[in-house]
This record gives structure tokens, sequence and C-alpha cells, in this order.
């Protein structure tokens, strides 16, 4: 694709001057946010329109391509899997670390809902300009769901919008207006980051909250505990965002690659 991958944008990696040219057009906010719908339209394409259920598994920004229009394309199916009819998930761990969803390193099974975990991850970096773990993310909170939801529960949310983007408005967009679209990607991310499953958005209702076709959802305070798993194992599974988890009392730990255990 003629303008590569998102993370070569938004991260600002590369150093040529053409790559600054493509990252001043991507600085734009109408640009965020079409690439927000566009791989949103794309999953849902794939989760309630194609025929088997396709769940991709790897959501993340450099799998996200970008054309010369910057519209974005969901790329990279290599670890994809279709879904039988009667089934409602796939038996296998795969992902990258930082995008996978608590619930797939103790269940080892994907689902639509674990795909949607994982866009909420490449929402958030969208919004703030930050990849969701390492140096862009305060060492305290580790992951960038806890950060952005610390910051919703100090009242702080917009603190967590790339300022690339409030600075790069050349459209000339009043600032309210991007705040106030940017602020329902972010409480959109925190929603389908949420680390229970059955209270994440489906596909469905994540384009109509990105059209506008209904409100953005109602996000609580404080980040939710993992209610889907035993009380005795589920403060052992809290970190599992930062790259280590516990399983069937063994500490499994992963490397910061793309990794597929089926």
């Amino acid at each position: 694709m003629e303008n590569g991958s998102l993370d070569q944008h938004l991260f600002n990696s590369g150093a040529s001057s053409g790559h600054r040219r493509r990252t001043e057009a991507i600085g734009q906010w109408d640009t965020h946010n079409s690439v927000a719908r566009d791989i949103a339209t794309g999953l849902h394409y794939i989760h309630h329109e194609h025929e088997p259920m396709v769940l991709h598994r790897d959501i993340k920004a450099s799998n996200i391509m970008l054309d010369s229009a910057f519209c974005a394309r969901l790329g990279d199916f290599g670890i994809a899997c279709t879904v039988a009819p009667e089934r409602s998930s796939v038996t296998g761990f795969a992902g990258t670390i930082g995008y996978i969803a608590p619930e797939c390193v103790i269940k080892w099974k994907a689902t639509r809902q674990t795909d949607v975990y994982t866009f909420g991850v490449l929402v958030l970096e969208l919004v703030s300009g930050k990849k969701n773990s390492g140096a862009d993310i305060p060492a305290d909170d580790g992951h960038i769901s806890y950060w952005v939801w610390r910051l919703h529960r100090e009242g702080k949310l917009l603190e967590a919008i790339d300022g690339a983007i409030i600075s790069g408005n050349k459209n000339h967009q009043p600032r309210h207006v991007i705040e106030e679209e940017a602020e329902r990607l972010l409480l959109l991310g925190l929603a389908c980051t949420n680390p229970n499953p059955s209270s994440r958005p489906s596909m469905t209702e994540v384009v109509q909250v990105i059209n506008k076709v209904t409100p953005p959802p109602e996000v609580s305070l404080e980040r939710p505990m993992l209610g889907w798993m035993p009380e005795e194992s589920s403060s052992a599974t809290a970190s599992s965002e930062h790259g280590a988890a516990h399983a069937n009392n063994q500490v499994v730990a992963f490397s910061e690659s793309t990794v597929q255990l089926v």
C-alpha cells in the first residue's frame, strides 16, 4: 500500500522526508477518525457478514495498511481463523503482546470479543499516538488501557489525546469538536478493553458509535475486575496485558513478538 502501515505514521518511526510529509497528512483528526471507522467496518464484515465468520486474532497498528488517500485496510490474515457455523470460538493462543485479551491467555480461545479487545487497544493508540506499553506509558500504569482508565477516573480523559492532533489541525475544525469526537473514541476504546468479555460492545455497536448513530458507551470510572474468573485466579492474571499470565498454576511469559500456539 502506498502509505505503508499505520504504525509508521502513528508512532513516528522512520526518518525520511517523505515519511514526514505523510505523517503531516495523517496528523489531521479526520484521518484518525476515518481509520477507526475503516477498521471497524472491516471487522464488522468478517465478524457478522462473511460466511463463515473470521477471527483476525492479530489486529495492531503494523497490520493496518494505508492507501494513497489514507483509507485504512485490515491486513495480515496470516493467523486468522474461520469459525464453523455451530461454534463461536477457536481454540489456540495467538496474537501480539499488548493487544491480547486477558481471557485468551487463560482460556486459550479466540472469539469475537477477543478481536474487539484488540481493536479497543488499537483505538486507544490511534487517539493518543502512544504504543500500548513501554516507554510511552507511565510505569505505574504499564498498559495503555490502565493509563487511559486512570485519566478517566481522575476526570482528565482529554489529556490522553495526542497533542499533535490538536496542533496539526489544518482543517481548522473547532477544538471542542475534535475533543468531543476524540473523547467518543477513547470511551469506545475503554469499553472494548473491558476485562470482562461479555461487557464489551459487538462490532455492530462499535460501528454505530463511530458513525454517531448511537451515543458513546457509558464507562465506569473504575476499571472492572476480572469477573469471569474464579476469585483465587483473578489477582494472578490481572497483569496479563503486560506480557505475563498465570494459567493452571504456571506462569506463562511471552516475548514482544507475535505468538501463535495452537
